[in-house]
């Protein structure tokens, strides 16, 4: 269970931890140039962009063009610095274009989930390249009329996206291969000398604060990437912040990903219900008449705080979801706990709850 450990670790810290000094007058600078994320680390930086590659585990622009590999992809950070998935749209020699998801490593380099991949037409692909067609341009800043009533705007918690363009050298369309002079031999037996058109590489780094193309571009990826991902159709949009917060969940689950993704419906819905301590309610949660399993799921977590993984599509019927949850210590100065816990699910008139469920013995938080 140490990839739940991590994951508490950056549900309760600042996420993923780069090697850069952000303080004082750093910081400010960052900032002042729009390239900080909410913990303040450059995200313009070549070195940072390199350890963010390194931590989805995917090559150089440099790389993919030399090999011939065209690739539209943007790196996500959400709002408070976390590193949450790269989308890339891909095209390499000799097979089909695809649209691939990836999760972040753990920070001990371990626990990356498998890449969501799947096939895309020709109507997707054109408008992915016709979207990306000025993601990387810089817009004029509008001067805005102050307000009347004297009003401060901030923008708070902005995501912060890093966005790539690497383009294979391609035959130029615009120039007819074999054509010269009219008096000129040629061996009509021996294959024409194309004209080039050479590799490209464009890419930006913007806050969502900035109002600027780039995240516009982004999004526009993510939002791709739902429609042409059938393992993701059962995750429900709502439940998440964005197109990208979903497409991790869908890559992180295992399993029956249709099952899955009903699943994560039934988690966004017991996680709310015990955020607003909706104890009436639990009992809907649970399989048959679940007065009496809800009042034992009470006692079992005894006011701890539940974090739960993403659920495992055992069958089309079952489901199994493992988690952790954080006992914050009394009054007294105890030291904070951890215990796991699994929810083993079955799916009931179309909709999962819970059947059984397992709380392990506590421990120190950490020591694992």
């Amino acid at each position: 269970m140490r990839w739940m450990i991590l994951l508490l670790v950056a549900a309760l810290g600042n996420g993923t931890a780069f090697a850069q000094d952000a303080d004082g007058a750093g910081a400010s600078d960052v900032f002042a140039r729009g390239c900080g994320d909410d913990n303040g680390v450059d995200r313009c930086d070549a070195e940072v962009q390199q350890q963010m590659r390194d931590l989805y585990g995917v090559e150089r622009a440099e790389a993919l063009v030399a090999s011939g590999i065209t690739a539209y992809r943007a790196m996500f950070v959400d709002g408070y610095g976390r590193d949450i998935a790269i989308v890339s749209f891909v095209r390499e020699p000799g097979v089909t274009p695809f649209v691939e998801v990836r999760t972040p490593k753990a920070q001990d380099g371990t626990a990356q989930a498998e890449p969501l991949r799947a096939p895309v037409g020709g109507e997707m692909w054109n408008e992915v390249i016709a979207s990306a067609a000025h993601f990387d341009e810089k817009l004029a800043r509008e001067v805005r009329p102050r307000d009347e009533d004297g009003t401060l705007r901030f923008c708070l918690h902005g995501w912060f996206i890093v966005a790539e363009a690497a383009v294979a050298p391609r035959v130029d369309q615009s120039v007819l291969a074999g054509t010269g002079s009219m008096d000129a031999e040629r061996d009509s037996s021996l294959p024409v000398e194309a004209v080039m058109r050479e590799s490209s590489i464009r890419s930006d780094a913007e806050g969502s604060c900035a109002d600027g193309l780039a995240v516009g571009f982004a999004f526009g990826l993510a939002d791709f990437a739902v429609k042409a991902l059938p393992q993701c159709a059962t995750f429900d949009i709502e439940d998440f912040r964005n197109s990208p917060m979903m497409l991790s969940a869908c890559a992180r689950s295992s399993g029956d990903r249709m099952a899955a993704g009903t699943a994560s419906r039934f988690l966004s819905k017991l996680q709310r219900t015990l955020r607003l301590e909706q104890d009436d309610d639990l009992k809907w949660l649970f399989v048959g008449f679940g007065e009496e399993r809800a009042r034992r799921f009470m006692a079992a977590i005894d006011g701890g705080k539940v974090y739960l993984g993403q659920p495992a599509g055992l069958d089309a019927d079952h489901a199994r979801v493992e988690g952790q949850i954080l006992f914050w210590g009394g009054e007294s100065g105890e030291s904070r706990q951890v215990a796991d816990i699994t929810l083993d699910l079955l799916r009931q008139t179309n909709d999962f709850v819970i059947d059984t469920f397992e709380v392990g013995s506590r421990r120190p938080f950490g020591a694992d």
